[in-house]
């Protein structure tokens, strides 16, 4: 072999040894600023589903529970299985699994069942929906929605509303109840219709 065959071989394996690490820095390289970009979008997304989360979960309360006294002595508790504050005002509570008892001097017990309300922690106002059941003495009621207003003392129940007791069987639109004096309005929301009534003997 001679002396230039040999030098050209040389400048060969050369140029390809160069060519080849020229290659495999420059691939690594790109792949490497593929894997960083891969890991900070992951990592940017893992980070956005997380406080999303922590927001949906920073508004939910599990087992929460309110408790008011007013001036004549009389107590309103309510209890549910959790509560979700409203983003646009943190007085209002949106309420899952509801239990609340209202109680008064020398009287007995209101005690409200609901799937779900909606509670005012500043005034106590408390709009009750779906499957509704209230239990008084030996008075029973229910209804799809009721609504407690403090400030007027006074009760409303409205739709598909059956009312019971130990002798009687009522199916009205629209019960109203003074929370201070107990007394009842049953009503029609068409007036030609009749509040039906059964006897129970």
């Amino acid at each position: 072999m001679d002396k230039k065959t040999v030098i050209q071989l040389f400048l060969s394996s050369v140029i390809i040894v160069i060519f080849l690490v020229i290659f495999y820095k420059y691939f690594n390289q790109e792949t490497s600023t593929k894997k960083t970009d891969n890991i900070e979008k992951e990592t940017s997304k893992s980070l956005d589903e997380k406080s999303n989360l922590k927001n949906e979960k920073s508004n939910l309360i599990k087992g929460i529970e309110y408790f008011s006294k007013d001036e004549t002595g009389s107590i309103y508790n309510i209890s549910a299985e959790s509560g979700e504050i409203n983003d646009n005002n943190p007085d209002i509570i949106f309420l899952t699994n509801v239990k609340a008892k209202i109680s008064t001097l020398n009287s007995e017990d209101i005690l409200i069942e609901s799937n779900f309300a909606k509670y005012n922690s500043k005034n106590y106002d408390t709009n009750f929906y779906e499957n509704i059941k209230v239990k008084y003495a030996e008075h029973k009621i229910d209804c799809e929605y009721l609504d407690l207003l403090f400030n007027k003392n006074q009760a409303i129940l409205y739709e598909n509303i059956v009312y019971k007791n130990l002798e009687t069987r009522l199916l009205a639109d629209r019960l109203e109840i003074d929370l201070i004096t107990k007394n009842s309005k049953l009503s029609m929301t068409n007036e030609k219709e009749k509040i039906k009534i059964v006897y129970m003997n």
